[in-house]
């Protein structure tokens, strides 16, 4: 069990760190059968990965977040603009998480995220057309950004990116910033989600899972630099085939949840 939370950390973290992303379609699915495997209901493992996974992001965010600052590659106007919002959301997402079914709202997702893939990966020039008219939705983004990481459990922090890169930010800026959005994500997940389950019991608030979430915690803090390194070293081509791959994939992944 302890291999597969510091495996899950490890990941989570360099994704983290790369992309912008809490790494929630690694974490979710590793918890997921651990918690099966102990015997525990499949409706409740699930809900305790989810809330794990979104609390284990606001290690994975900042760390991800100050190394990227280090760098200069955040756009402190969006971040201002989308932070609070994108907490509100979470939170918001997080108390009606057992109230409304996702399915839908992950299925949405899973085509915006298959779409915004697409677009990155079939992209040839290096200068990308921004859309003005989104200017005004940044408050709109941040909320949704939240809602959908608290409610499907992943994909919010790449439709940040997506959507910074639409209004004119280079990517490896909108990467960084979206890793600044992640850290509100994850206390507005922290709070609707211990809010959901009744008082503290054991190693356990609600449904985040404190004795998983120290080792992930550790484990992603360490990769999620390895990340940025990474992101930081590699051309803008390179990295904007590997992100669009990246979230191509997780439309499946997110699609394959939403379907079953």
């Amino acid at each position: 069990m302890l291999a597969s939370f510091l495996m899950a950390g490890v990941l989570a973290g360099f994704l983290a760190g790369m992309f912008g992303i809490g790494g929630g379609a690694i974490v979710i699915p590793i918890l997921a059968h651990v918690y099966v495997s102990a015997g525990m209901d499949a409706t409740e493992s699930i809900r305790l990965a989810f809330g794990t996974s979104l609390a284990t992001m606001a290690f994975t965010g900042l760390s991800s977040f100050l190394s990227h600052r280090k760098k200069e590659n955040v756009d402190y106007h969006w971040l201002q603009k989308m932070a609070l919002p994108a907490g509100i959301g979470a939170m918001v997402g997080g108390v009606i998480a057992l109230r409304v079914p996702g399915s839908w709202l992950a299925l949405g997702l899973a085509l915006m995220l298959g779409y915004f893939g697409v677009k990155l990966l079939i992209q040839k020039s290096e200068h990308v057309h921004p859309w003005p008219w989104l200017e005004s939705y940044g408050h709109a983004a941040g909320f949704f950004s939240g809602l959908t990481y608290s409610l499907a459990g992943m994909g919010g922090a790449s439709v940040i990116t997506f959507y910074v890169t639409k209004v004119g930010v280079p990517l490896k800026k909108a990467i960084g910033t979206a890793t600044g959005v992640i850290l509100p994500i994850s206390v507005g997940a922290i709070i609707g989600f211990g809010l959901t389950a009744g008082t503290p019991h054991g190693w356990r608030w609600g449904y985040i899972d404190l004795a998983a979430l120290l080792p992930l915690a550790a484990c992603s803090l360490f990769a999620s630099k390895l990340g940025v390194r990474a992101a930081h070293a590699l051309p803008t081509s390179v990295l904007r085939k590997c992100f669009g791959l990246f979230m191509f994939l997780l439309a499946g992944k997110t699609l394959v949840n939403a379907l079953t």
